[in-house]
């Protein structure tokens, strides 16, 4: 039978979770304003359907496309406005990369298999552990990336 300190501690968890998925889709959400809206490719409030339970897993896949396709379509914007505008990109051909999609869209697809392998009847601990492990990385790198994107499009956009 649980005790009362197990229950706490599900709760503490449960909490935390909320906390840093909150932080995360408000960093997506920056991301997008950060793009001027004729650049935008969806509107910044829709990455919060995210949360959606097993709806929320396929439109991440959406979310994630249409975050790096709206950077993409900025990023050629500052190169028709100015001569400054690419300077912080370390190639004008890097205008035309998308440069958060493809670390999203895997960390996307490790999460669908890391779910789909914890609804099976039979737990696979030697290949949920490495996957789950795998997509934990690549959500972070994915982040880490992210918020460098709105950094630099914040700074260009003064």
């Amino acid at each position: 039978m649980p005790t009362h300190d197990t229950g706490y501690l599900q709760i503490i968890l449960l909490l935390v979770f909320v906390v840093i998925a909150v932080l995360f889709l408000l960093t997506q959400q920056n991301t997008l304003k950060a793009v001027k809206p004729e650049n935008r490719l969806m509107q910044p409030g829709l990455v919060w359907l995210q949360l959606i339970p097993l709806f929320g897993q396929i439109w991440q896949f959406w979310v994630v496309t249409r975050i790096a396709d709206s950077i993409v379509k900025q990023r050629m914007s500052f190169g028709e406005d100015s001569i400054v505008g690419l300077a912080d990109y370390t190639a004008a051909e890097d205008a035309g990369k998308r440069p958060t999609y493809g670390m999203g869209i895997i960390y996307c697809t490790l999460l669908l298999i890391d779910t789909a392998l914890s609804a099976l009847p039979h737990q696979l601990p030697m290949i949920q552990g490495p996957v789950g492990l795998t997509m934990m990385t690549c959500w972070i790198i994915y982040w880490v990336r992210l918020a460098a994107e709105k950094k630099k499009l914040t700074r260009l956009a003064v």
